[in-house]
């Protein structure tokens, strides 16, 4: 690997270059099936729902830990986790004055695997002591821990929020986790407008790493927003329709490809279009501001809905 160096005064820094994604030739040679359902899943025909008469602007973020991003005004905020680099109370209140300081009316926040100060199974330790709880000043805040509450906008529209900070167990063990055979996404109620979960749901944006019982749970009642981080490199949107060539294509993307796999989704890339009346059910958002050690900062992602 080759390294350049480069002069800031007096001092120097190596800078290692970020590796060259794969091109599309070693994508189709590595992965065909995957590679040919990716794409032809990418030009599915979006039938995207009407605004509502009185739309509202939801802002997206997540994973910013140190970052002070310029967040754009909105009439609702929402942070999906990862408010801490080191989980302490010293550097979570500083992202809480962060958050209170934006003009956002509403402002709605969940922890996530890096804030352990406010995971209750670690609060008992020496360090996480559960009488420094007290010590935070949320403000204007909402924080939702596996809760769900009804906010009122500006011009009178009512939203249905379910906030979670919980995700898949990994190794080590961090904040707020639960075993892959759990299932605790039965907890939220019918009819939510927005989710905010730290974890994404399994094959969407996720690298495979996403929860499936709460891929399971929207197929079951679709948000019409939902609002995660966690996956770093995942950054960005997509639309849901919950019909066969999504399934087809969660399946191929789970099991990494697949002759059959690939059939069944050109089988419902083809329904897709002489089907242009199913419109759109959930917007998917994959709010990571911090990219990891290449893409560093994103812009906030903002939903008008």
């Amino acid at each position: 690997m080759s390294f350049r160096m480069t002069a800031f005064g007096s001092n120097s820094s190596y800078i290692i270059p970020p590796p060259a994604p794969p091109s599309a030739w070693q994508q189709f040679r590595d992965r065909p099936y995957l590679f040919l359902a990716r794409k032809l899943y990418s030009w599915r025909p979006v039938n995207l729902p009407l605004l509502p008469e009185n739309p509202v602007s939801i802002v997206c973020i997540s994973n910013t830990y140190r970052q002070r991003s310029n967040i754009p005004r909105g009439d609702i905020l929402i942070h999906a986790g990862d408010l801490t680099s080191d989980g302490s109370l010293a550097e979570l209140q500083i992202t809480l004055n962060w958050l209170q300081a934006q003009p956002h009316p509403i402002k709605i926040v969940v922890a996530g695997r890096s804030d352990r100060y406010l995971d209750k199974m670690k609060r008992g330790t020496r360090r996480w002591r559960v009488e420094d709880l007290e010590s935070v000043y949320w403000g204007d805040i909402i924080y939702l821990e596996h809760q769900h509450v009804v906010v009122t906008c500006w011009n009178g529209r009512q939203l249905r929020i379910y906030g979670s900070p919980y995700s898949p167990m990994t190794i080590p063990s961090s904040a707020f986790q639960y075993p892959n055979s759990d299932n605790i996404w039965d907890r939220i109620p019918d009819n939510i407008d927005v989710l905010i979960t730290h974890t994404p749901p399994y094959t969407h944006r996720d690298s495979l790493r996403g929860c499936p019982q709460l891929l399971n749970e929207i197929w079951r009642d679709p948000p019409h927003l939902h609002v995660f981080g966690c996956a770093l490199e995942n950054y960005g949107i997509e639309f849901l329709h919950y019909d066969a060539l999504q399934e087809a294509m969660e399946n191929i993307e789970a099991e990494g490809g697949g002759f059959f796999n690939l059939l069944m989704v050109i089988k419902g890339f083809v329904q897709s279009f002489f089907r242009p009346d199913i419109k759109a059910k959930s917007l998917l958002v994959n709010a990571c501001m911090n990219g990891g050690l290449w893409n560093l900062e994103r812009e906030p992602i903002t939903v008008i809905m």
